[in-house]
């Protein structure tokens, strides 16, 4: 499951892919009809790989969740969200049976399901290019990783170079401190 990229507009319909940056925004386009648009910075946008949802355990990002509704239901069934909420928090229930009953409202079911709906004709569920996805994230992850610990051994030997660079005293210095008596 893919969804970078993909995002939802505050106030609009549907959903929509991000195809060029502005000074003042984005050029986004729908993914159901293809239109482009800009939208404005200032627009409240949610990205979709940003969206987690809540369980009883801990949060789980919504491509997990979107993938156990394609596992359970399958990529052809179509989910009917003006019906029963009630209807649709138990046919969320049966494809993610661990979220929390109490935090996830019936408009965030709602809403899920609707993205499902719009994303099941996409790409997004692509498993190949999904894996390339997870494999370009482990590398991203490696990468830190490894930077972080070159910055480590950089740290120490500056450190190390510091505890040896020690300053010594000027003939001046010595002359001084030998002239102190004790009494």
């Amino acid at each position: 499951m893919k969804l970078k990229g993909i995002l939802s507009i505050a106030g609009q319909p549907g959903l929509f892919k991000i195809i060029a940056q502005t000074r003042s925004g984005f050029v986004v386009e729908g993914v159901s009809d293809k239109k482009r648009m800009p939208v404005a910075s200032t627009q409240r946008i949610s990205m979709l790989e940003d969206i987690s949802v809540y369980t009883t355990d801990e949060d789980v990002l919504l491509a997990e969740v979107l993938k156990s509704i394609a596992d359970a239901k399958g990529l052809k069934h179509e989910f009917d969200v003006k019906s029963d909420p009630a209807k649709l928090r138990s046919e969320f229930e049966k494809c993610f049976p661990s979220f929390d009953q109490e935090r996830v409202y019936n408009s965030d079911i709602k809403k899920i399901l609707t993205w499902f709906n719009l994303l099941k004709d996409t790409d997004a569920f692509d498993e190949a290019e999904a894996d390339e996805a997870v494999e370009e994230v482990k590398e991203v992850k490696e990468v830190k990783t490894t930077s972080k610990k070159k910055t480590a051994a950089k740290k120490t030997t500056k450190a190390d170079a510091g505890v040896k660079a020690v300053k010594k005293p000027s003939g001046a210095q010595l002359k001084n401190a030998g002239s102190k008596k004790s009494i």
